[in-house]
């Protein structure tokens, strides 16, 4: 492919979900371009989710991330959910060519139960191996400011004493996410988690 060829297709690929696969799948080779992609996708499919609150108002954690599965698989992605990884069932699995990908999701109950969460996708789950070296906690939040509740839990993980612990913002979904990197368990590598809130309230006041 010539320059111009290469920048047309970066284009279509801005504004169509099929050219962006293929894209993707064309320029996909390192760990770092997968998570790119998955991350990209994922803001998407999340998008989506909150366009429509009220029609969600009742489903549990496992609707709710079949969605996200059934989204990734329309967009040519290996995905499962509660696929038996390591030492239990992992919410979110997506993998293409040897790279792969873990999410916990959780509604919000309270900041313990997203500690579980967190704890379950780091020591439970991944490897943190070179080739799944991030992954991410999804968090329903169904009560009101989210932000709030983002705010809150990373001044709770901060606190956890995790070995080599850093964190920074993150620039595609500003304050509603953020990154945690610290020393893997297992592998004794830096292990990278994007923690992300999906914004479900809905308690409308016109009537």
């Amino acid at each position: 492919m010539n320059d111009l060829s290469l920048q047309t297709l970066k284009m279509l690929a801005n504004s169509s979900p099929s050219a962006k696969i293929f894209y993707d799948d064309l320029f996909c080779n390192s760990y770092d371009d997968f998570v790119r992609s998955v991350y990209s996708n994922l803001e998407d499919c999340i998008n989506i989710i909150e366009e429509d609150a009220k029609v969600r108002a009742n489903d549990g954690e496992d609707r709710l991330s079949t969605e996200i599965i059934t989204f990734f698989k329309g967009r040519g992605y290996l995905a499962s959910r509660d696929e038996m990884i390591k030492g239990g069932h992992t919410d979110l699995v997506l993998k293409k060519n040897n790279f792969k990908w873990l999410g916990e999701a959780k509604i919000h109950k309270g900041y313990d139960y997203l500690v579980k969460g967190f704890q379950q996708l780091c020591t439970r789950y991944s490897s943190g191996t070179e080739s799944c070296s991030q992954g991410a906690l999804i968090i329903y939040i169904r009560t009101q400011d989210a932000k709030s509740v983002i705010d809150k839990w990373k001044e709770k993980i901060e606190c956890e004493s995790l070995p080599e612990f850093s964190s920074e913002d993150c620039e595609i979904r500003k304050k509603l996410s953020f990154y945690t990197t610290h020393k893997h368990v297992s592998s004794g590598l830096p292990y990278k988690v994007k923690h992300i809130a999906v914004v479900l309230h809905f308690d409308p006041k016109d009537k």
